[in-house]
């Protein structure tokens, strides 16, 4: 056990070092749930509600900081170690599992892993349906990320069950939004919304580059070729739900339709279990082949790691820049704080820092949100009722139309202008 807990604290300490991702989002719903807003009604969010629930009880307990938000993440990965090392050990051998787990902390921060994001928080919740051959853990992991449906083909034969811990999952959370008055936006934004009509949205798609696909998928490639060379036999148990593999190529769908490296969080956890057991027949293999393969991977991880250090080594956290301050304290000296404050193109994460809040509905400014049909208008009507008189424009910038950041919405900025100061 002191080899695991070694591991374990090893990797948390890389962690420290490394850039922490401050996602927006992941400070600024449970800071406003905390202020009297309903998810789906006054806060627009395109997800399901589990992880801002698991935020909300987590900073009502813990006091709603930045570091009680990398203490959560930290959590969370631990967890996920831990489950790799048991899972491994358990059915390949505890050297397997040592494996499993190096492979993992190697790995898990270069993929944006030090922040909390939905693909992070499910990981755990994945595990288990995993080992325990158990679909009832994909309902609560459904209710945290939707993209959970890519991995229900698993579970065809077992599809009861399936359909019995997600139709749960669903219907306990329909009961509480009914309770509350909004199971209708509830249903519209989690479901109707997010199915059918935000992958038709502009601005929504965006597949990444060239490069950062490469990073990410030689990874899969090198676990998938040393699959590959255990046999024929072997390969064919790709088709069944106990291979970490097929686990590892449904998770890494999560990266559509936006890329982004920590959407492969899930994945990698599958990878590294399937590291383990490939170590355990690693006896059987011809030995320069397997050789030359643990070269490529050592030449991936030096060349991926060398790119990490330089950008994130010692960076202070992304989205609370210098800048973030500088607008929260204009905040607090240009507004009044019993009024909401509308920032737009601005960073949300200065109503936590300066303790202001947005008018309702609260959303980020993205595209496929506002170019909705009669969003806008909707908006606009929305602020008018609440008097809207404080608001603090930013500068654009110029990288295309429906790029956040440079994403101009028309009707919204001609009310802003036209808004009685």
């Amino acid at each position: 056990m002191f080899q695991i807990a070694s591991l374990i604290v090893i990797h948390i300490l890389i962690l420290t070092q490394l850039r922490f991702e401050v996602w927006p989002e992941m400070l600024v719903m449970p800071y406003l749930m905390g202020h009297g807003f309903e998810l789906y009604r006054d806060m627009i969010v395109p997800w399901t509600p589990g992880l801002m629930w698991i935020l909300a009880g987590w900073f009502w307990l813990a006091g709603l900081t930045v570091w009680n938000l990398k203490i959560l993440t930290w959590l969370i990965i631990i967890s996920t170690d831990i489950l790799i090392y048991l899972i491994a050990a358990k059915r390949w051998g505890k050297t397997a599992g040592i494996i499993s787990l190096t492979s993992f902390l190697l790995i898990q921060p270069l993929f944006d892993g030090n922040g909390l994001w939905f693909d992070l928080v499910i990981a755990p919740l994945l595990l288990l349906a995993f080992h325990f051959d158990n679909p009832l853990f994909l309902g609560p992991a459904f209710l945290i990320k939707q993209s959970v449906v890519w991995l229900f083909p698993l579970f065809w034969r077992q599809w009861k069950r399936l359909m019995l811990g997600v139709i749960g999952a669903i219907g306990l959370s329909i009961i509480w939004f009914w309770f509350k008055g909004t199971l209708g936006d509830y249903w519209f934004w989690a479901y109707d919304f997010t199915f059918s009509i935000f992958p038709r949205m502009p601005g929504h798609l965006d597949l990444g580059n060239w490069r950062n696909w490469a990073l990410a998928l030689m990874f899969p490639l090198l676990v998938g070729v040393g699959a590959l060379l255990k046999g024929k036999k072997e390969w064919s148990k790709f088709f069944s739900p106990s291979c970490p593999l097929q686990w590892a190529f449904w998770s890494g769908l999560f990266v559509l339709p936006r890329f982004g490296l920590f959407h492969f969080q899930s994945m990698i956890a599958f990878l590294a279990l399937e590291i383990g057991s490939l170590y355990k027949d690693y006896k059987g293999y011809n030995n320069y082949k397997i050789y030359l393969l643990l070269g490529l991977a050592a030449i991936y991880l030096t060349v991926f790691w060398q790119k990490t250090i330089k950008i994130q080594w010692q960076k202070p956290d992304r989205f609370l820049e210098p800048e973030v301050y500088q607008t929260a304290a204009k905040m607090v000296l240009e507004t009044d704080k019993s009024r909401p404050v509308l920032l737009v193109n601005g960073p949300e994460l200065a109503y936590v820092l300066s303790d202001r809040l947005p008018p309702k509905p609260w959303l980020t400014q993205f595209p496929w949100f506002l170019e909705l049909p009669g969003f806008q208008e909707k908006l606009i009507n929305e602020f008018k009722q609440q008097n809207l008189n404080q608001a603090l424009l930013f500068p654009y910038q110029n990288e295309g139309k429906y790029i956040p950041g440079s994403y101009r919405p028309v009707k919204l900025l001609e009310y802003i202008d036209s808004m009685p100061q």
